[in-house]
């Protein structure tokens, strides 16, 4: 459901985006000069034969980063995400000191040491499942 919610508000940005960047086009001349050599211009050349090409500011289809992942690439960067809570929680688990736990009620309350190995053997499980072994 939160994901949902997420996929709509940002389908809603990115359609308002559309439309402010849509009046934001501008046109590029393309030309050869008399060697040719190859020009991008915000004017036409005078004289020469030039190409008019529509630009949208903001967007590009080269940029490898604007690619929507693979599901392969969004499987592991979750993996990777989980692994690091699992291996943030357990060291927190096994280092000395108190851990406090916010119940249902709302209210903080310390861990037993039981629960704490409890929570930390749960930490371990995420750890060998979601992160690579070391070669």
């Amino acid at each position: 459901m939160h994901r949902e919610m997420l996929f709509a508000a940002l389908l809603l940005a990115v359609t308002g985006l559309s439309a402010q960047t849509a009046s934001a086009d501008e046109t590029v001349y393309r030309w050869k000069d008399s060697s040719g050599n190859l020009h991008y211009t915000q004017q036409p050349p005078v004289g020469i034969a030039s190409e008019a090409i529509k630009v949208r500011k903001g967007f590009s289809t080269s940029d490898e980063t604007a690619r929507e992942p693979t599901p392969e690439e969004r499987a592991a960067a979750e993996k990777a995400e989980l692994c690091k809570v699992a291996t943030r929680n357990f060291e927190m688990l096994s280092g000395p000191g108190a851990i406090k736990r916010r119940d249902e009620y709302g209210q903080d309350r310390t861990l037993t040491d039981d629960e704490k190995a409890i929570e930390r053997d749960r930490a371990k499980a995420g750890m060998d499942l979601n992160c690579a072994p070391a070669n």
